[in-house]
């Protein structure tokens, strides 16, 4: 087959290609191996504060019956442990690290704490606050940590100390930690006061995972949505270069599934979105994902009436869907970026 008959196949094995390495991406994002400290990702309200260690310290009061107030020495001098932790934004960033510190829970249990005390709230040098409930905070892989990656916690990190969760996104990993206070009742956080879910735990299948796999379903459809439509166009040049099996009636069922799973993805991410973090449209990725949906419904409008053989909107029905797909390409990569990045 000489290539000018064969580079709609070309397009499917890119198509495919891109498809696998977003899923993979999207899916496995956070393996095995550990990121450097330099290439570990910062997410912060604004600058990072500049501590000088010689006059920090940590108070911890509140409901307990034996509150303190420790120096960085003193606080470093606690028995400590090293554990491998992947930290995971809500945005999509990863890293994984060894973060050296202090267990939560044990440092709980010399506190005295109060049997009406519910939640645990972390206060930072840079105005960020956030909370546990007590037995999220009593859990023994909760770290106070002060060290990351075998050296002293880096100032981007958190200097000189910030909280790890596992098991909960970044968000109420807080970073520079000057005050852990012991209340009894629901404390909302900087972010959680601005619409974000007070309990941050992320899900053995988080909504990634299920995002990823109809993205990349999406992506495939998308493919063959547009070498049948280009098959059925008027350009008799083109439709040659197209096998005859993308034929129209197989235009029709690809397309309209095509349209079902991406309006499915939309509606999944932006539903799990808003109830996450209380909004939706924050991101460009967000924004590309709703101009894929917007001209995507130009497609299905125009595309009415050629199922009645009219050719009146042919044009628009073809721009819009190919912009469609090309947006839709587009936010996966950017998906990407935002995994890697």
């Amino acid at each position: 087959m000489r290539w000018s008959k064969s580079w709609g196949v070309a397009i499917l094995v890119i198509v495919s290609i891109v498809v696998a390495v977003s899923f993979v991406g999207l899916t496995i994002r956070s393996n095995e191996s550990i990121t450097p400290n330099d290439q570990f990702f910062k997410v912060a309200i604004g600058p990072s504060p500049v501590i000088d260690v010689s006059q920090w310290r940590l108070q911890i009061d509140g409901l307990v019956d034996h509150p303190m107030n420790l120096t960085y020495e003193e606080t470093t001098s606690l028995p400590n442990i090293t554990e491998v932790v992947t930290l995971d934004c809500v945005t999509g960033f990863s890293g994984r690290a060894y973060w050296t510190g202090t267990s939560l829970g044990d440092l709980i249990e010399t506190l005295g704490v109060r049997q009406s005390v519910q939640e645990v709230v972390f206060f930072s040098a840079d105005g960020y606050s956030t909370s546990l409930t007590i037995s999220e905070a009593s859990d023994p892989g909760v770290i106070l940590a002060w060290g990351m990656n075998n050296v002293t916690l880096p100032v981007d990190h958190g200097f000189p100390l910030r909280l790890v969760v596992p098991g909960d996104f970044g968000y109420k990993w807080a970073k520079w930690i000057t005050h852990i206070e012991f209340i009894d009742y629901d404390y909302r956080g900087y972010w959680e006061t601005r619409g974000w879910a007070d309990d941050a735990s992320i899900a053995p299948t988080s909504d990634w995972h299920i995002h990823a796999a109809l993205l990349s379903l999406a992506a495939v459809l998308g493919g063959f949505s547009a070498l049948s439509g280009i098959r059925n166009s008027q350009s008799a040049v083109l439709a040659k270069k197209i096998p005859p099996i993308f034929a129209k009636r197989y235009h029709r069922y690809v397309s309209g599934v095509f349209y079902l799973v991406v309006f499915s993805a939309f509606l999944y991410w932006a539903l799990v979105t808003y109830d996450l973090r209380g909004a939706v449209f924050y991101s460009l990725h967000g924004r590309l994902a709703l101009l894929t949906v917007l001209f995507s419904i130009v497609g299905v409008i125009s595309g009415i009436p050629m199922l009645s053989d009219s050719s009146r909107f042919r044009f628009v029905h073809w721009v819009s869907n190919m912009t469609a797909y090309a947006l839709l390409l587009v936010t996966i990569v950017l998906g990407l970026l935002r995994v890697y990045g």
